[in-house]
C-alpha cells in the first residue's frame, strides 16, 4: 500500500512539473506587440506592448493600462516586486493590476517568434492565443477560441 502511495506521488509531482514547458526569457517579449487571435481577427486597435517592466494595453480610445509584470519558474505566493524590470526566465508569466492589486500567473504553453505566435493558460483553464503584430497571418483564423475578459483592465 505504501509503495502504491508512494507511486501516486511521483506520478503527481511529474505532472506538476511537466505543466509548463516552455521557458522563455523576458528579454523574447520586451519591445514586442500582440493582439489576441479575436482582436486581430476582428482588425481591432486594442493591443498589448511589452517593456521591460511592464505590461502596456494600448485601448481602442488611445488611453493605456500599465501592468508590471515578471516571469518565473514557479507559481508564486504573491507578486514578487524584486523582479520586475530584471531580465528573468521561466515557463510562468506573473502579473499584477496595480490598480485591483489582482494577479495573475499563467503557463506559458507556446513561444513561437518565427510563426508569432504566443499561448498563455491561465489558472482558471482559459487558453489565449496572441498573435505578433505586425504579422502575415490571415484574419479570422480565431473560431472556437476562447475569449479573456478584459475589461477590468
Amino acid at each position: 500500500m505504501k509503495h502504491l502511495i508512494s507511486i501516486i506521488c511521483v506520478l503527481l509531482g511529474c505532472i506538476n512539473i511537466t505543466k509548463a514547458q516552455v521557458v522563455i526569457s523576458t528579454s523574447d517579449l520586451i519591445g514586442t506587440k500582440w493582439q489576441t487571435t479575436k482582436q486581430y481577427d476582428d482588425q481591432s486597435k486594442v493591443y498589448y506592448e511589452y517593456t521591460q517592466e511592464k505590461r502596456i494595453k494600448h485601448k481602442s480610445n488611445g488611453s493605456t493600462f500599465a501592468s508590471p509584470y515578471y516571469l518565473s519558474n514557479t507559481i508564486p505566493a504573491k507578486f514578487d516586486y524584486t523582479k520586475v524590470g530584471i531580465i528573468t526566465k521561466g515557463c510562468y508569466y506573473v502579473e499584477i493590476n496595480p490598480k485591483s492589486g489582482t494577479i495573475y500567473c499563467c503557463s506559458i504553453e507556446r513561444f513561437d517568434k518565427t510563426n508569432k505566435k504566443m499561448t498563455l493558460k491561465y489558472v482558471d483553464g482559459d487558453d489565449i492565443t496572441y498573435i505578433m503584430i505586425p504579422t502575415n497571418k490571415p484574419r479570422n483564423q480565431s473560431a472556437g477560441e476562447s475569449v479573456l475578459d478584459e475589461s477590468i483592465w
